[in-house]
C-alpha cells in the first residue's frame, strides 16, 4: 500500500451563500423539504448576518455533502439559552460515515461559544424518520416530549 495516498479530508465550516447555495438546496430537497433557490438564499444570508443563526456545511474534497442549521433560543420558562438544530442533513450516499456526528459536534461547539446550555432538535414522528431518531439517540440526544403544532391562518 502506498503511504503517500491521502484519505479525503472532511471539513466543517460556516456556509457561504455564493458557493454553497445550490448544494444546500439539493440537500434540503433530498429530504423532501420544499424550498427554492431564492428562499434558501434568504435563509443562508440571514444566518451570515445574524449572530444568533448559523449554517454550517460538511465538505468532502470540495463538495458539500452535509449541512446543519442552528438557531439560538432564549427559554421563557427556564433561565437558559439553547441552540436549536433546525436542519441536519447528510447526503444519502455519505450516511453512516460519522459526518452527522461531526456536524452535531460542531453545533455543540457553536452553541457553547454562544453561551447556550443545551442543544435540541424537533423531528416529525413519521415512520421514515425512525432511522434519524435512532441516530439522534445513538449520539446522546434524549427523547423528552412531544411537539404540538397549530396553524395560524
Amino acid at each position: 500500500m502506498n503511504s503517500n495516498v491521502l484519505a479525503p479530508a472532511l471539513q466543517i465550516r460556516n456556509s457561504n451563500c455564493d458557493s454553497d447555495l445550490e448544494a444546500v438546496v439539493a440537500l434540503m430537497r433530498e429530504l423532501n423539504y420544499p424550498t427554492t433557490i431564492n428562499v434558501m438564499r434568504e435563509r443562508i444570508e440571514a444566518s451570515e448576518n445574524n449572530p444568533k443563526l448559523c449554517t454550517m456545511v460538511a465538505e468532502l474534497d470540495g463538495k458539500v455533502i452535509g449541512m446543519v442549521a442552528l438557531n439560538q433560543v432564549k427559554s421563557f420558562a427556564r433561565n437558559e439559552t439553547a441552540t436549536q438544530v433546525s436542519a441536519l442533513i447528510v447526503a444519502k450516499e455519505h450516511r453512516g460515515q460519522g459526518i452527522g456526528k461531526r456536524l452535531i459536534r460542531s453545533a455543540e461547539e457553536w452553541g457553547k461559544k454562544q453561551g447556550c446550555q443545551t442543544l435540541f432538535l424537533v423531528s416529525g414522528n413519521r415512520v421514515e424518520r425512525a432511522p434519524a431518531h435512532a441516530f439522534y439517540e445513538h449520539i446522546g440526544f434524549e427523547k423528552i416530549g412531544y411537539q404540538f403544532v397549530r396553524k395560524l391562518n
